[in-house]
């Protein structure tokens, strides 16, 4: 027996070698391209606070429907206000021009002839954002009415509180249909019909503050919590006499 290891001839050494370097030389197969990611979603433009936003007392002019371009949102219609005081905006003119849709029934804006108006540039034009009937307030200037439902309510807590005799002469409005009967808090409404009479006002400067979340966001003064309006720093400086 052979107690000692053989040995491989030098040249099985020299193929192992010849075979690994022809490996390594050989390319590699081509791989499938990888299927491109998806582009991400363009990116709304943010809201610029100033360009975008119009906040403005204004008597009503005139008020049309706009049938033809109704939708799931309901009737369009469209809006002339005459400019009363400017609170916010950078491009202040006489008369400002708007859209928005109702639901059911009549305009709102129909019950009233001065509103404060919230609206927001969209394309070319304006839409309206939100809107508050409004009264010429005792003393001059405007004021709105109290609030009234508990979520309005728990927003003007400390912040725009509705007080007696805010008025110069008899706020009051209609609605397309007469309230369910203790929907408006007897304190601050007389209702008759549907004919409302505010009893209580507030300065229409405090309801313009007030609503910071829709010139933070551009959305209604309903579309977020008390918690997240408080969270809200953006500084609404005080109008100045005649504009915002």
């Amino acid at each position: 027996m052979n107690r000692h290891p053989s040995r491989p001839h030098p040249a099985v050494g020299l193929l192992w070698v010849a075979l690994l370097c022809a490996c390594a030389r050989e390319p590699a197969a081509p791989q499938a391209d990888a299927a491109p990611l998806p582009a991400a979603p363009a990116a709304a433009p943010a809201l610029d606070p100033v360009a975008d936003l119009v906040v403005a007392v204004g008597e009503r002019i005139s008020l049309e429907s706009m049938a033809a371009q109704d939708d799931e949102w309901g009737g369009r219609y469209r809006a002339r206000y005459r400019v009363e005081q400017w609170l916010h905006g950078r491009d202040q003119r006489a008369e400002l021009e708007f859209d928005f849709h109702q639901h059911l029934g009549e305009p709102e804006l129909l019950g009233f002839a001065h509103a404060l108006l919230f609206l927001r540039r969209e394309g070319a034009g304006l839409v309206e954002v939100a809107h508050y009937p409004v009264f010429a307030a005792r003393g001059g200037g405007w004021a709105g009415c109290a609030p009234v439902s508990q979520m309005q309510a728990r927003r003007r807590t400390d912040r725009a509180v509705a007080v007696p005799n805010a008025f110069a002469g008899e706020a009051a409005y209609t609605q397309w249909l007469p309230p369910e009967p203790g929907s408006y808090p007897a304190r601050d409404f007389q209702v008759d019909g549907n004919r409302i009479r505010c009893l209580t006002g507030t300065p229409v400067q405090a309801l313009y503050e007030l609503n910071q979340d829709i010139l933070a966001t551009g959305l209604g003064p309903d579309s977020l919590t008390p918690e997240q309006v408080q969270a809200l720093t953006l500084p609404v400086a005080p109008a100045a006499p005649g504009g915002g």
